[in-house]
């Protein structure tokens, strides 16, 4: 990006864009007509998907390097963004990481607990959050146009509440009124009890990968409510074919990406904010999983 500035009706920042869902995510953004970025670790792997959507789809994206374990790359991501377009209508936090191993799905390799723990939460919650921060600004620039800004989480089924073992846990991380400073220490009071090998006897289930979704859930409810004019949702996209399962889940990609194109695309007049939405589109009270 750079150069120019280019004039579109709405502008979209899909995080972990170059393969799938956030591929997906991106293509039916882009033939929604929405101006697209794709963001990515690495470019060239950016550039190649932007060269399949140009060839295979006829459609046009822009390219960000974006890792959300640089906040350098956020700050720069957004600034390129905000020299080409001057605003941002939607962002996508699809980006994740996940430890599958010692065994699930063929792999053999195995990270220690610990080092899961401390990167998971780092990268999935502390720098989805991260990054969300920066682009408030240009989402607030949205709202000033009357553009119905949006931000779409994706969440899992693995981040539902029921996962935390300890009353006083769920009780937190739900908490209607819940700020999100409070949330983030919540999140490193899990990484704190895993480095000490009592996070189990504190009522935090053995998943990294889900608490941190369940950090990212509460996290929508607790921005909804803190930026009123922005449409804050986390959805679902089910157990869907893709690298981090060796592409041994149930669904295509693209119907893990239904939802959040149809979330983009809810009429100003209609907002919903706040909530966690399935596969299906169906909202779901989370507080019941």
């Amino acid at each position: 990006m750079g150069g120019e500035r280019y004039f579109a009706t709405r502008v979209a920042l899909v995080t972990g864009a170059n393969k799938g869902i956030g591929f997906e995510i991106a293509k039916g953004l882009a033939k929604a007509r929405f101006t697209v970025v794709l963001g990515c670790r690495d470019t060239g792997l950016g550039d190649a998907a932007a060269r399949d959507l140009r060839t295979n789809y006829g459609l046009e994206v822009a390219v960000a390097r974006l890792d959300l374990a640089e906040p350098a790359s956020w700050a720069a991501c957004v600034a390129s963004i905000e020299a080409s377009f001057g605003r941002l209508d939607l962002l996508v936090n699809n980006a994740a990481v996940c430890f599958n191993d010692p065994t699930l799905f063929g792999r053999v390799a195995h990270t220690p607990f610990v080092r899961q723990a401390r990167l998971t939460i780092e990268t999935n919650f502390f720098g989805t959050l991260g990054l969300t921060r920066a682009c408030l600004p240009l989402l607030r620039l949205s709202a000033k146009d009357a553009a119905s800004p949006r931000i779409v989480n994706l969440a899992s089924a693995a981040g539902r509440l029921s996962i935390v073992k300890s009353p006083e846990l769920r009780a937190a991380v739900s908490d209607e009124n819940l700020e999100i400073s409070a949330l983030e220490d919540l999140m490193r009071s899990f990484v704190a009890a895993v480095e000490a090998g009592t996070h189990e006897a504190a009522g935090w289930p053995n998943t990294c990968y889900g608490v941190s979704k369940v950090g990212i859930i509460a996290m929508t409810r607790a921005l909804a409510r803190a930026e009123p004019d922005v449409m804050v949702n986390a959805v679902d996209p089910g157990f869907c074919k893709t690298d981090q399962n060796a592409h041994r889940g149930r669904d295509p990609a693209s119907l893990g990406a239904a939802t959040t194109i149809h979330l983009a695309g809810i009429p100003f007049c209609e907002p919903v904010s706040g909530k966690f939405f399935a596969q299906d589109k169906r909202e779901v009270d989370w507080l019941a999983t």
